[in-house]
């Protein structure tokens, strides 16, 4: 028993280790960019396509990802073959981001057209919680559930600077900028500190 529970908590721990090369931070900032680019491309675009631009964009982001992960982080820090229980949540993970672009998208649609009449943005706050709160379970990390109550906020307190201060756009472009910048920056740190700390094996060739 007492080897079972080693190997879990070890698998736990390089698992952990794994989801902490910047990644994933990168892939949902780039997906909350949505908020705080949309609005501003509205008037030029209109609120559809506005939004539908992102839909490129995000592929362009996810593929450029999955290649520096195959040819710069995986041959510095190796490539593991977890347990079925360990990739039972891998996959759920990625249920739950599929799931969580495709809520953000129509919900941000749905908000350009102002079909909520609920205040402060809520139905954002909770989609936000509740997804990085899932996430933050799946891949075992505290940093997303603070991810989440971060994004919780953020509507609202772009919601209070646009009434009390004046920002257009209910405060999205400002706040959901701050948001999205802080975890793509965090990413792209976390990736160099990777590089920059685990030269690659030698004779390893990068491609």
């Amino acid at each position: 028993m007492n080897n079972q529970t080693s190997l879990k908590n070890l698998e736990r721990e390089v698992f952990r280790t794994i989801t902490k090369d910047g990644i994933l931070d990168i892939q949902i900032g780039s997906v909350l960019l949505i908020f705080a680019i949309a609005p501003l491309l509205s008037n030029t675009l209109g609120d559809f396509w506005s939004s539908m631009v992102f839909l490129p964009f995000w592929g362009l982001i996810f593929l450029g990802l999955r290649i520096i992960r195959k040819s710069q982080l995986k041959p510095r820090i190796g490539q593991v073959e977890f347990g079925s229980y360990r990739v039972k949540r891998l996959k759920n993970l990625n249920l739950i981001i599929l799931v969580f672009n495709l809520a953000a998208f129509a919900l941000g649609l749905l908000a350009f057209f102002n079909v909520f009449n609920v205040p402060g943005g809520l139905p954002l706050s909770i989609l936000l919680l509740i997804g990085f709160s899932l996430g933050g379970y799946m891949v075992e990390s505290p940093r997303f559930y603070l991810y989440g109550i971060f994004s919780a906020i953020t509507p609202l307190v772009g919601e209070y600077l646009y009434n009390n201060h004046g920002f257009s756009h209910h405060g999205f472009p400002v706040v959901f900028g701050i948001l999205a910048g802080g975890m793509i920056l965090y990413g792209v740190f976390r990736m160099i500190t990777i590089i920059r700390d685990y030269p690659l094996p030698a004779g390893e060739e990068l491609g």
